[in-house]
This record gives C-alpha cells, sequence and structure tokens, in this order.
C-alpha cells in the first residue's frame, strides 16, 4: 500500500490523496490538476512518485472510446509548433495532413491509414549522439538510431503562440523572461524502430511495449514508414515552479539498446529507479497491466532535492553521470545577441553538464525560457 496521509489534513486534501494512492484516481481534466489543483500539489508532495505513476496511467488511457490512440499521442507535436519556415502553426486542435506518400506506403503495407503515424523527426541526444539499437534487434536493425518525438499539451501551446516566440523573430523580440503557466505540460518519447518486421513487432508486443504507426525522412527525400515501440518517456509540468521532471522508460530496453563503447554493451540505467520509484513501481505495475513493463525511474522537483542526478537511458545514454533534467532545463534561455545559452560547461571539452541550478549571474544579458529548450526548435520566419 502506498502511504497514506494524516487524518488531520482537510477532508478535501485527504479525498484527492486517497484517489491518488489507489486505482481510482480520477482523471478528468488531469492537464488542470482537476477541480482543486492545490489539493493535487499537497499530494504530490507527499507522494510525488504515486502521483507520476497516476499521471502516467492517466496518459495512457484510450483518448476516445472510437480511437485506439491513447490520450499522449493527442497532444501537439513540436514539429508542427515550430514551423520549418517559422509561420504561425495551425490552432492546437487542428493537425498538419500525414504526408501523402506516408498514407500511400502504409496503405498497400496493410496498415491504418484513418490511426494516427507519429513523425519520428528527430535522432540526436543533447551531447549530439545517437543512441543505436542492438543486442537482440534483427541484424537489418542494428546500428539504426533509437528516434524521438517531443509533444506539448494546449496550455503550453497557447502560452508559446501568446507571446508569438513560435518563431526566432518572436524569440528575438523578447523583452523579459517567459513564465509558463502551471498547467504547461511537454512529453519526450524515445522509440524502436521496427518498420515492417513482424516477429520482431510481436517480441516486442511480448516485452510490453507499446507499439503504433510511425514514419520519419531518411535523407530528406525518402519516407521510411512502419512501426515502432516506445521504448522511453519524459513527462514534465509545471505544478510546481521549478516543473515536476518524472521519466519512465520500458524494463527490457537493455535488450535491444547498447552503449557506444566497443563492443557495444546493453544500455541500462544508472540513475534509478530510485528507492522510491522502485515502490511505486511495485504498487503501480500489479494494478495495471498494459503498463507493467514501464518502470518510473525518478522525480526532481525542487532544486537541489533529491534526486541529484536523473536520467533515460534512451534519451540521455552515454552522459547519465550528468544527467539532471531541472539543472539542464534550468539553463534554457536566449539572447538577441549571443544567441541560445550553452548548458555545456566549458569543462573536460565543453562536454559536462549541470547538475546544479546554475546562478543568476550567469544568464546577464539573456531572457530566461522557464526551462522549456523545445523552444529552441523554433525557425526564422524569412
Amino acid at each position: 500500500m502506498h502511504r497514506v496521509i494524516p487524518a488531520a489534513l482537510l477532508s478535501v486534501l485527504a479525498s484527492a490523496v486517497q484517489a491518488q494512492t489507489s486505482s481510482d484516481f480520477n482523471c478528468n481534466n488531469f492537464f488542470r490538476y482537476g477541480d482543486n489543483p492545490e489539493a493535487i500539489n499537497q499530494a504530490f508532495l507527499k507522494d510525488p512518485e504515486a502521483m507520476a505513476w497516476n499521471w502516467f496511467v492517466c496518459l495512457n488511457q484510450s483518448a476516445t472510446s472510437q480511437s485506439l490512440a491513447r490520450v499522449w499521442e493527442q497532444l501537439k507535436p513540436t514539429d508542427q509548433v515550430f514551423l520549418a519556415d517559422g509561420d504561425k502553426p495551425l490552432p492546437y486542435d487542428q493537425r498538419e495532413p500525414t504526408p501523402l506518400a506516408v498514407i500511400k506506403q502504409a496503405t498497400a503495407l496493410g496498415m491504418d491509414p484513418n490511426q494516427i503515424f507519429h513523425n519520428l523527426d528527430s535522432t540526436q541526444q543533447v551531447d549530439g549522439l545517437i543512441l543505436e539499437m542492438g543486442n537482440q534487434v534483427p541484424a537489418a536493425q542494428k546500428g539504426q538510431p533509437v528516434r524521438f518525438q517531443l509533444l506539448m499539451g494546449q496550455d503550453t501551446f497557447d502560452y508559446i503562440l501568446d507571446k508569438g516566440v513560435y518563431n526566432a523573430n518572436g524569440q528575438a523580440a523578447l523583452t523579459s523572461s517567459l513564465s509558463f503557466p502551471a498547467s504547461a505540460w511537454e512529453l519526450k518519447t524515445s522509440w524502436i524502430w521496427i518498420g515492417t518486421d513482424e516477429n520482431f513487432k510481436a517480441q516486442l508486443e511480448k516485452d510490453g511495449y507499446y507499439i503504433t504507426q510511425a514514419y520519419y525522412l531518411q535523407n530528406g527525400s525518402q519516407y521510411q514508414v512502419g512501426y515502432a515501440a516506445l521504448s522511453g518517456m519524459h513527462v514534465i509540468n509545471k505544478l510546481t515552479p521549478d516543473w515536476v521532471w518524472m521519466t519512465f522508460e520500458n524494463r527490457s530496453n537493455s535488450k535491444y539498446t547498447v552503449t557506444n563503447a566497443i563492443p557495444p554493451a546493453p544500455m541500462t540505467n544508472t540513475t534509478g529507479p530510485t528507492p522510491a520509484a522502485q515502490q511505486a513501481n511495485t504498487n503501480f505495475q500489479a494494478s495495471y497491466p498494459s503498463l507493467s513493463q514501464y518502470e518510473l525511474i525518478g522525480v526532481q522537483y525542487t532544486a537541489g532535492g533529491a534526486p541529484k542526478l536523473l536520467a533515460n537511458s534512451q534519451l540521455e545514454s552515454a552522459f547519465q553521470s550528468q544527467s539532471s533534467c531541472l539543472a539542464c532545463h534550468g539553463t534554457a534561455a536566449y539572447s538577441a545577441q549571443k544567441g541560445y545559452f550553452s548548458f555545456a560547461l566549458p569543462e573536460q571539452d565543453g562536454i559536462v553538464y549541470p547538475t546544479e541550478p546554475l546562478p543568476d549571474s550567469a544568464f546577464v544579458g539573456y531572457n530566461k525560457l522557464d526551462f522549456v529548450w523545445s523552444l529552441k526548435r523554433a525557425q526564422w520566419k524569412r
């Protein structure tokens, strides 16, 4: 059982915490913390790992009774926010159409053209390297990169639009730092590329991976279309001033992803699961079989708090010993004269990343971007 809130707390708070620590957590309007954000905040502070799991469950509910998609798949992908030409994006609920070439390939492959196709448009991690597939993957997949996608919630999107920072022009015109609303959310997901290999797909399904339709543009000209398996997910929101940083990954990732050592070794997570995350994993995995092969690695939510290090083996693979979600994102800042702040510290040839928040003096001349590094994807409107 989870930890119990003292009976002396207000009844409404006790009710919220009871919901938090049971399988009937109320997911209604969870992106805005339901009807009582303060109660959710207090419940989170009492047991961050249980709340992280409850949010993960809410994110992975079916979006509608008619759709196979999960709630998080309805969030806005950043490639549809920060457009290549710097133009204003479509409204939050409208999507750019899936490329016709993708639909044609998918139809020929027997895939469902009416369901979501994720554009897995990224492969580089923060350090500029890729994470390679290996170990027990098919020979044709060895050396292929794990792919990534970023998504954001509506209130994140609305704030970006309101401030006009969806392109680099808007960011250059800033006269003060940004401050996103408490209901801002972002996700970063990592994916093992399956393609059309049905045996590999079945193997990953057996290991509890969530599998969906996806595509990416190869060499700027040819679309690759197929299936992909969700290997990891960063979940962040601004319930607390320093944001809440939660990360999940599949327990079998070491079977399919490898280090960049010679010879490669199975990729593992060196930062967790933390002891508190282990307890939450035990409780929630038993209650949610469809998510039971995913585990919470840990939660960060306050500068200087524990855990100091937090990484996802799929998203911060090679620099887990220097990975702090909160400290790294705390450097998000932009200067019209200097460009984006460099979070690589001038030590060891610039490959050291902050694990503690930097002092305010480091950001003189910059406007801070309120931890939101996805803004760096913005392009100039010419």
